[in-house]
């Protein structure tokens, strides 16, 4: 590949930003004009697919996911000129499922005559909306069109366009699931690439692209040029690395149990803000993401944690199977609202609409679909030992950590992650071994085909078809291409090699041990790379007072590094207290908690105006007398702190002195100099 790097002008934090400026200096000014290439956009949520949406160039957004076009489809609705072309005849593709175990899906397979039906259903109906979209929008909006379509569909607008199509970009969005997706959809991201060559126009974006190694593996994308935009460089506060949270565990689904329990028991985590004013602002989380890839895990945890439909959005491969799977969990935790033709699953929110206290999520919603909670917290299960749980640290996690869109939520840029480490382990050299078996197998069933005649070689190739479906590549890399002449043939499938070759560093690297997780984790989250270890000692002090001690004993600026990866409880104290009155009282966390919980309480209460009300400069009073009087006025005010004459301090200034009493004895006592400005 050949690699370019575009800084992003100071100012721009969306790319539609970008476009106002004097040509020349425009985004569209610095990329070609013809030919394909790759953007890696480096941050996700900075509006690169809006700008494709919104620009004035003919345009075809292509997209992994169904949820992530109906997300943007509802997010548009006002726009005339942006048309998703649905395509309900397809079959649809579950990436929630465990690729160890075969593919018993009860969906319907086609027979030969029902797909021609179909397909020429399809047909008749995308030729009249294609052409009466693009005439309505050049003749009657003065718009350029705009199609939405998903990777399976994209051949079908490709045929209707004919030569046209190279009057159109089209932007390959979250082309990393041509990789990742490879052995859940068999032969259709193979096809999309075949339908994607020659095209005069072509961006192929993400804001995390398969690493370059294996780019470089395929023809498609090895001699392509790689843009990288730099956002850091003009302006780096406008990069924020998110903070996570991490805790290795033996069983997720408990974990999962846990985080449930407590927001269904009323117990919300909170973070404390101080305003202009010096006031405290308190924001409650009263919604939890969870992110967990197993529609199994997520029946469980309905059942287990007896969930209420009204209660929970499920986000899932949208399928029969999962329909009713999770249908039946719901009816078995008691949600007796559940009758026969009950819609489970559910959609992602737009801005503004309801939003309900849970919502479980499997890989459908990693790519693209936007949230717009104003108080969720994200978790995320990982299992290292199960395929289709093991969260991929540098193509799944930015993502997911990008999902939630709103500044104002104080738990946008944050997350906890659960993981599992991998028990399974595998040397490089037995998976080489392995790999090497596979490819030789490969090549013995290409042979067979080549050497079979007549129909056997149809008939070879349709059972070459089936066992890339029903059995995802298990003992094989045999696809079967439907381009290369007028028969079906079996080839060998490099972009399922590619993401075995990904899984087994994800497995046996990145989830190795603890350790393996945090370097993995510091490359995409704030700081952990130089807290690591720090972070491993405080967890392992058992009790909250230990904690504290550890924490408040280091330097200001590690102990503002740590606190983003750990209980929000820590940093409310600091916000609230801050390192001087935590140091003051003893690391205690009872009497910490008591003091927080009383600055909390007092607000409202104009506390300085009484007291400088009360006490007048120029007077010398007893430090026995400061305290009683502080204490009655504090009783009359509801003011929750414990008098100590030395509060006096706080509001004038003062020095110490001696006063004599009637019977001659002197007693310690302060002579009131001026108010405190």
């Amino acid at each position: 590949m050949k690699k370019h790097t575009i800084i992003v002008p100071k100012g721009i934090r969306y790319i539609s930003d970008w476009d106002k400026l004097e040509e020349g200096k425009r985004l569209r000014d610095l990329l070609p004009s013809e030919g394909q290439y790759i953007m890696n956009k480096t941050i996700t949520g900075c509006g690169y697919t809006e700008y494709w949406i919104t620009n004035d160039f003919p345009a075809i957004i292509c997209s992994p996911r169904l949820i992530l076009l109906e997300n943007k489809e509802d997010q548009h609705k006002e726009d005339k000129n942006v048309l998703y072309l649905k395509n309900e005849f397809n079959s649809f593709e579950s990436y929630d499922r465990d690729l160890n175990r075969e593919d018993l899906s009860k969906d319907k397979e086609d027979s030969d005559e029902e797909k021609l039906k179909k397909a020429k259903e399809y047909t008749t109906y995308l030729k009249k909306v294609v052409r009466d979209h693009i005439d309505y929008c050049y003749f009657i909006l003065h718009k350029s069109p705009k199609f939405l379509v998903t990777y399976d569909s994209f051949r079908r607008i490709k045929e209707e366009l004919g030569e046209s199509i190279n009057n159109y970009y089209v932007i390959v969005d979250e082309f990393q699931a041509i990789f990742t997706d490879s052995r859940f959809k068999s032969d259709t991201e193979n096809n999309f690439l075949y339908n994607l060559q020659g095209l005069s126009r072509v961006c192929y974006l993400s804001a995390t692209p398969m690493l370059e190694k294996y780019l470089d593996m395929l023809d498609e994308f090895k001699n392509l040029h790689y843009y990288d935009l730099d956002w850091v460089t003009e302006d780096d506060a406008r990069v924020i690395k998110p903070f996570l949270k991490t805790k290795q565990t033996k069983n997720l689904l408990s974990e999962a149990y846990r985080v449930i329990q407590g927001y269904k028991s009323g117990d919300f985590e909170k973070v404390v803000f101080k305003k202009e004013d010096g006031t405290f602002e308190e924001v409650y989380s009263k919604e939890a993401v969870i992110y967990i890839n197993s529609v199994k895990n997520i029946c469980d945890i309905i059942k287990k944690c007896e969930l209420k439909l009204d209660e929970t959005n499920i986000l899932c491969a949208n399928d029969y199977d999962n329909e009713k799977k999770i249908r039946d969990a719901f009816i078995k935790a008691g949600d007796t609202t559940i009758i026969k033709d009950t819609r489970c699953i559910g959609k992602v929110p737009k801005e503004g609409e309801y939003h309900k206290m849970f919502t479980l999520c499997t890989r459908t919603t990693y790519l693209g679909a936007d949230f717009y909670s104003t108080n969720a917290r994200s978790f995320i299960f990982s299992d290292a030992n199960v395929d289709c749980l093991s969260v991929d640290i540098t193509l799944d996690l930015p993502q997911i950590l990008g999902r939630q869109r709103l500044e104002s939520n104080p738990w946008k840029n944050r997350a906890e992650l659960y993981f599992r480490l991998n028990t399974k382990e595998k040397t490089e050299e037995e998976f080489n071994k392995y790999l090497k078996e596979k490819l030789a197998r490969t090549e013995d069933l290409l042979n067979l085909y080549d050497r079979a005649v007549g129909s056997e070689k149809h008939s070879f190739a349709l059972v070459c078809k089936d066992r890339a479906k029903t059995k995802k590549y298990k003992s094989d890399f045999v696809a079967v291409d439907k381009h290369s002449g007028s028969d079906i043939r079996p080839v060998m499938n490099n972009l399922v090699m590619i993401s075995e070759m990904r899984a087994f560093e994800i497995q046996q690297y990145d989830y190795k041990d603890r350790f393996s997780v945090f370097n993995a984790l510091s490359k995409e989250v704030g700081d952990l790379e130089d807290v690591g270890e720090i972070l491993n000692q405080f967890y392992s002090y058992r009790s909250s007072t230990e904690k504290l001690r550890y924490l408040f004993t280091l330097p200001e600026t590690l102990i503002r590094s740590c606190l983003p990866h750990i209980s929000e409880e820590y940093t409310n104290y600091y916000t609230v207290l801050g390192v001087e009155r935590i140091r003051a009282n003893g690391y205690n966390i009872s009497d910490v908690k008591k003091e927080y919980e009383g600055v909390l309480g007092n607000q409202g209460i104009n506390i300085k105006s009484s007291i400088i009300e009360k006490f007048q400069v120029g007077a010398r009073i007893t430090k026995s007398s400061v305290k009683e009087q502080l204490k009655v006025l504090y009783d009359k005010l509801g003011y929750s702190k414990t008098p100590k004459a030395v509060d006096l301090g706080d509001y004038f200034i003062i020095k110490n002195c001696k006063i004599t009493r009637p019977d001659g004895k002197r007693d310690d006592g302060y002579e009131i100099l001026a108010i405190k400005e």
